[in-house]
């Protein structure tokens, strides 16, 4: 790919963030993943896309989704879950593989700001790292390349934050795995309350 048409892709999505005392296990499995060889395990940050965007959310419509969400994990008393791994494509030929939420996603929770989605990811996943879409998470990722992800952590949280990010392809380094990252001012999820509150 040409290094000039490179620098100038720029993805958008709206990401989920759990409080930074919640993602510490997706952190340490970040890290194993990367001992293990598995190179996009820094290429994204540790969040989940929830959707693929033409534009950034306005602060309202962060706010809006924002409560759609805490509404959904009223189900769950208010907690956020992970069970198992999956993949999502993400950018080109690439995939976030990782912890899929419990969360279940659909072009609603996107209320007047829908129009701006390009693509929602329905199981969203927290991206533990980028592999190739062709990746089997029990098998082979590459001829000869035998990589394994091992068993993933167990997320459990209520404290979470929704933000913009935009993700771009640098001009130097590995074309597969080198991106840089801005990450826009967090929305949080309203505080839970209770069924008896």
């Amino acid at each position: 790919m040409d290094t000039q048409k490179r620098t100038k892709e720029i993805y958008r999505f709206i990401i989920l963030k759990p409080h930074r005392d919640s993602s510490r296990p997706l952190e340490e499995y970040r890290r194993r993943l990367f001992a293990a060889g598995f190179c996009g395990a820094y290429s994204f940050p540790a969040a989940a896309p929830l959707a693929v965007v033409s534009r950034p959310f306005c602060r309202e419509e962060l706010k809006a989704l924002a409560r759609s969400i805490r509404e959904l994990s009223g189900k769950t008393e208010g907690k956020i879950q992970s069970s198992g791994t999956a993949l999502n494509r993400a950018i080109g030929k690439y995939s976030f593989f990782g912890p899929q939420l419990s969360l279940s996603v659909n072009e609603g929770l996107f209320g007047l700001a829908k129009d701006k989605v390009l693509h929602v990811f329905l199981s969203p996943v927290f991206c533990a790292t980028l592999v190739d879409s062709e990746f089997d998470p029990v098998g082979t990722n590459r001829p000869g390349e035998n990589l394994t992800p091992g068993e993933a952590p167990i997320l459990s949280f209520r404290a979470a934050s929704l933000a913009n990010l935009a993700i771009r392809p640098l001009g130097a380094g590995d074309s597969a795995y080198s991106f840089e990252w801005r990450i826009g001012p967090p929305v949080w999820l309203p505080k839970y309350k209770g069924t008896n509150e």
